[in-house]
Formats: structure tokens, sequence, C-alpha cells
């Protein structure tokens, strides 16, 4: 309950994140990015010790919060952002895929079920129900870096559990090795921007919650609860993303009974992958014994 209740704080934080970032609109991604992920590190600061890992652990931590976030940042870039949404959001099914130990049996299939109707509710809530989705071989970098980034948090999420043990409190180091290198690559490739007191406000709350905290939570959840069950979970972030994006006044144009639908889509998914294989076992076992 604790895994699910922590990948739950962190999903509604990450579903802010698109309404945090409109509010700063003037700092180029990668700027945006460094800034926030070295303030993330801030909420970790009171447990500053633990970040004394293991220099392979910090590798893999830096570099996959640092590909992940600027591969999903120049993405929307060099790709339309609904096409490259839908391919970053393949990151539950592949984590659902790694992390699926038995390929065999009614536990296999359920969590594949499950997360193939989440990503149908995905698809429908970033398309607004409308499926108009066009991928253009003139996007194809952008697509790769889309995939990439899905690719590199699945297995983030799920590597934890293969390195030496250590505190969830480290991601804090993460967070401020990964800012640095996207303030460096902002350095190398954007251009200079003035930052306002108001921008400075916004990149704090983005890198407290979205890019701070929620690192945090999702590090307990993936490595005390059953890591493809949880991901599927993730699905649940583009219609509560949307919602405060309505509730902030940032969209006014959303079809609802889209986002409905998609809601149903993503809890049935959900519900199949967490419960199904208990349930499918108990029903098999039963009409064994009616036998």
């Amino acid at each position: 309950m604790m895994a699910w209740m922590c990948a739950t704080g962190a999903i509604l934080l990450w579903a802010s994140f698109a309404t945090l970032v409109s509010y700063a609109p003037d700092l180029p991604p990668l700027l945006l990015t460094g800034l926030a992920l070295s303030a993330g590190s801030l909420t970790c600061l009171h447990r500053v010790r633990a970040w004394s890992v293991p220099f392979r652990t910090l590798a893999f931590g830096v570099g996959c919060l640092f590909i992940y976030n600027a591969g999903l940042v120049m993405a929307f870039r060099m790709a339309p952002i609904v096409e490259a949404n839908l391919i970053n959001y393949l990151w539950p099914l592949i984590l659902v895929l790694l992390g699926t130990t038995a390929w065999r049996g009614i536990e296999c299939a359920a969590r594949l079920l499950g997360a193939l109707l989440a990503f149908a509710g995905c698809v429908i809530a970033i398309t607004s129900g409308s499926g108009a989705v066009a991928f253009s071989s003139d996007h194809a970098t952008g697509y790769a870096l889309a995939l990439l980034a899905a690719f590199v948090w699945a297995v983030y999420s799920l590597g934890t559990r293969w390195l030496p043990p250590f505190s969830s409190w480290a991601t804090g180091g993460f967070c401020l090795g990964a800012g640095l290198l996207a303030l460096a690559s902002h350095l190398a490739f954007e251009p200079r921007t003035a930052i306002s007191a108001a921008d400075m406000g916004w990149v704090l709350a983005i890198g407290l919650g979205p890019l701070g905290v929620s690192f945090v939570l999702w590090d307990v959840a993936m490595r005390g609860g059953n890591a493809a069950q949880i991901g599927i979970l993730g699905y649940a972030t583009p219609v509560l993303s949307m919602l405060c994006l309505a509730l902030a006044a940032r969209v006014t144009d959303r079809d609802w009974s889209t986002v409905f639908l998609a809601s149903i889509l993503i809890v049935a998914g959900v519900a199949i992958a967490a419960k199904g294989p208990e349930a499918l076992r108990r029903r098999t076992s039963v009409s064994r014994c009616e036998r």
C-alpha cells in the first residue's frame, strides 16, 4: 500500500508539471530543466549524507535523469508535441515488458492487457478523442528522442533494483548532477536569457515538486512494490495533467467526455494489471476443484 501511495503522489506532482511550465514560457527548455533539477536537489538536502553512493550508482542516476529530461525537451522541439508525447508515454508499457519476469501464464497476460487498455486511454486523452496523430518522417529525430526518453525512464525506474542498495534520498544528488549537465548544455546550445523573479518562483515550484520530491516518491514506489503493476498507473498522468491545466484556466477547449472515457480506460487497465492475475488464478483453481 505504501508503494502505491508514493507512486500516486509522484504522479500527482508530475501532473502539475505542464501547468507550472506554462507560467514560465520565456525560459529556454534546457535552462528551465537545469535550474529546476538543481532546485529539486534541495528537497533532499537535509539528507545530504545519503548522496554518497558508489560511482556507478551516481552515474546511472545522473545519466538517466539528464537523458530523460533533455531528450524529452528536445523531442518536443523537433517533433509535434502530440506525437512526441504519445511516444513518451510508451514508458509504462516498456516498464511492464521489462519488469515482467514470467512471460507465460495469467500474470503476464493480465499485465499486458492492462497496459494496452491504459495506453488506449492515454491516446484518447492526448488526442482529445480525435485520434488525430500524423507521424511524419520529417520529425524522425524528434520521435527517436522521445522513444529514447521513454526507454531511459523505464530503465531508470527498474534500475534502482539492480544496483547496490542506497537511500531514496540519494536522488537529490542525481537531480543536482543532471541539473548541472542541463545547465552546461544550455550554455553550449541555447541563447542567454534574463531570468525574472517571477520565473525563478516558478522554477522553484517545478523543482521542489515535479522534478524533486516526485523522484524520491517514485524511487520508494519502484523498490517497495510491483514495478510492472505500478508503472501502468503512470498512464493517469496525461489525464490529471489536463485537469490541472483546466483548473488553472490554461486550457478552455477540452472535450471532457473524452477525458472521462480516457479515465475509465486507465482505471480499468490499472485494475486489471493489479487484481487480474489474482482473480484469474482464483477462478482457475475453483474450476479445477469443480472438476
